[in-house]
């Protein structure tokens, strides 16, 4: 009964967090109007599927950061490539960028949720005292 309470406090606390970030994210004048919401989704996705796992709370903060500032590369190296190419080719490629963006972004948030398990799985098997 004490773990599913630990989970719920965890799930709140990351849901605080996530919605912090976000609020931070789309504060802030240097972050694009396409990199906002796909870290809102990445960090509701991100917080709702992982703080419920078994793992310290600070392994789970510090994958969220790291996510964010992923996120966030990942979506300004994507549009600079996009403005670009849109220059050399034309405007055609607007509309192959509208296509290609959310794809690309489901790439780098299911790629860096795997990693986010692994990083969980191998901080509980360290705290248990098994070696993987």
């Amino acid at each position: 009964m004490e773990e599913d309470g630990w989970r719920i406090k965890h799930l709140i606390f990351g849901f605080f967090t996530g919605a912090i970030a976000s609020y931070m994210l789309l504060s802030s004048p240097y972050i694009g109007n396409e990199s906002a919401p796909m870290l809102m989704i990445f960090n509701f996705l991100f917080v709702s599927l992982i703080f419920p796992l078994n793992g310290t709370l600070k392994t789970k903060l510090s994958m969220l950061l790291i996510g964010n500032v992923t996120g966030l590369v990942w979506n300004n190296l994507f549009s600079l490539f996009a403005y670009t190419v849109a220059y050399y080719f034309g405007e055609v490629f607007n509309t192959l960028y509208m296509i290609l963006s959310p794809i690309a972004n489901l790439v780098w948030i299911v790629s860096f949720w795997s990693i986010s398990l692994t990083a969980l799985a191998n901080s509980r098997n360290t705290r248990a005292g098994v070696k993987a």
